[in-house]
């Protein structure tokens, strides 16, 4: 009787902070700060701002082919055939543009940590095949000097809130991968200098060396443009005899081969924003 008692009473305490928590701060868009039904839900503008990803889509880095196709499970763009990718499977929330975009370098350059959860859940909606088989999900490892100028890696902070929005949170190793090397910044460089900037720049973590072997990795990052950084990690976690490598990108550029599409400022090169490779 007791502890039906106490929880009753918890469940009244719990109601009432989380009503007196709706008045102090009510819901707003994380994208423009209007006023929103659900914590973490995007006003009507905000929304038709982002272009989602869905539909038929390529099957390594999700990028939307247009037509129709008896085998979904197997669509492959132009781009991947041309430059296979050295994961299997990849899928991305939206362009890298609008709300997406702002979202992205608010988190980044912003200090907005609490956007971690609002893009980990809609990564974990787009990823949640890949999620169900994973072993590991970690981030794109940030070089420590990185790492102290911004104070977190923002790949980490989104494999956490991926992981723990479909529940999969004991499959979380932010330590997996690590990078040995700073590279210099990506912007201005093609596909293969890329590559090159970013060859030998990620490595297994020792510990790990022999338990990813034959296991599922999911990797997670923010952006993916050429697709440089997952091939580095992808090859990293190929070394150790990893069975299957699969990515989640919050965001996909617009590119057919080295060119960008559009020429908006939405358009532009992320690592040009980010300055870092």
């Amino acid at each position: 009787m007791k502890d039906a008692a106490t929880g009753v009473v918890g469940t009244l305490v719990r109601g009432a902070t989380g009503a007196v928590a709706r008045v102090l701060f009510p819901p707003a868009c994380p994208g423009c700060g209007a006023d929103t039904l659900l914590h973490g839900g995007l006003c009507a503008a905000c929304w038709s701002d982002t272009q989602f990803l869905s539909g038929n889509g390529c099957r390594t880095c999700g990028r939307p082919l247009e037509g129709k196709f008896d085998d979904q499970e197997d669509l492959v763009c132009d781009i991947c055939l041309d430059n296979p990718p050295l994961w299997d499977r990849g899928v991305a929330v939206a362009h890298y543009g609008g709300t997406m975009r702002r979202l992205i370098l608010r988190l980044k350059h912003g200090d907005r940590l609490d956007l971690a959860p609002v893009l980990g859940a809609a990564g974990a909606r787009a990823g949640a095949a890949l999620l169900r088989e994973a072993d590991f999900i970690a981030p794109v490892p940030s070089h420590w000097l990185r790492r102290l100028k911004r104070r977190y890696n923002q790949s980490a902070e989104l494999a956490r809130a991926v992981a723990s929005a479909a529940g999969r949170g004991d499959a979380y190793v932010p330590g997996l991968l690590r990078r040995t090397r700073r590279t210099p910044s990506q912007e201005g460089r093609d596909r293969e200098g890329r590559a090159a900037n970013l060859s030998g720049a990620i490595s297994l973590a020792p510990r790990w060396r022999e338990r990813v072997a034959g296991r599922s990795v999911l990797l997670v990052d923010d952006v993916l443009t050429t697709g440089a950084t997952f091939n580095a990690a992808a090859a990293a976690l190929r070394g150790a005899g990893a069975g299957r490598v699969d990515v989640i990108a919050m965001a996909l550029v617009k590119r057919s081969g080295l060119a960008y599409l559009g020429t908006d400022d939405e358009d532009q090169d992320p690592e040009a924003e980010d300055g870092q490779g």
